[in-house]
């Protein structure tokens, strides 16, 4: 946890357009450019398949509110916490249990095992007791902790890079949820199972990269600071991409 000793000056004195650029090179990053998207998207999966890639996303899910809290704590700046608030009350379906992003999530998940006839495979407590996270999920997570629980400046950085990869990772966990539609019957169906992913590219998304941006210029005082965020974004990115590629090895291997 971060102390009065290492919050960062809330004066900026550097144009906010640097740290908005470093954000939009997270599209050309190994986060997003890996080989999961390119399995995820190009054809169905089997569902033991299905139920790899759902331990370990499930489980970064579920553990980011936990990280996000970090995050929080970590500054005295109220700005910035505020900001990182407005994303963790998102996270937990502002206040509403059922919307919670988890709950969403293990609702598709299950919708999709019904479909495919694997109800009990793909149903999240299954999931769950049988298979184990790779160590890459864990260390997606415990990097993402250490580094949101460190100076000011890097965790902002790290959190930037999070919230601006992750729309377009909903994006493309969509397009590969959207290769089972004809599954559905009644194609409104199919739409009503995917509440997750529209919760995600309707609009939190959007407004999580735009509280990640206000927040890491909170921070960025000075050319140091600004070293420190570009660090915790590439370390980040670096961790996604890790957690990402090791994922599509243990679902290729399970095929």
């Amino acid at each position: 946890m971060s102390t009065l000793a290492n919050a960062e000056v809330s004066i900026p004195t550097a144009s906010p357009d640097v740290i908005e650029a470093l954000a939009r090179t997270v599209y050309s990053s190994i986060a997003l450019d890996n080989d999961f998207y390119d399995l995820w998207t190009s054809r169905k999966l089997s569902p033991l398949q299905i139920a790899i890639f759902a331990r370990n996303y499930g489980e970064f899910n579920r553990a980011f509110p936990e990280v996000l809290s970090v995050m929080i704590s970590s500054t005295r700046n109220v700005e910035a916490r505020t900001e990182y608030a407005k994303t963790l009350f998102s996270e937990m379906g502002y206040g509403s249990v059922e919307k919670a992003h988890s709950v969403l999530f293990d609702a598709w998940l299950a919708e999709l095992g019904a479909r495919m006839g694997a109800s009990e495979r793909l149903r999240w407590k299954t999931i769950e007791n049988d298979l184990e996270p790779l160590p890459e999920t864990f260390a997606l997570i415990e990097g993402e902790k250490a580094m949101y629980g460190s100076d000011n400046a890097t965790g902002a950085g790290a959190q930037l890079a999070l919230e601006w990869q992750a729309y377009t990772m909903l994006r493309r966990l969509y397009d590969g949820a959207a290769l089972y539609k004809d599954l559905w019957k009644n194609e409104d169906e199919f739409h009503e199972a995917c509440e997750y992913f529209y919760a995600h590219i309707g609009a939190a998304e959007k407004e999580h990269k735009i509280e990640s941006l206000k927040g890491a210029q909170q921070f960025h005082t000075d050319a140091a600071a600004r070293l420190r965020i570009q660090n915790g974004f590439h370390r980040h990115l670096e961790l996604f991409g890790e957690f990402w590629n090791a994922t599509a090895r243990a679902m290729k291997a399970a095929q």
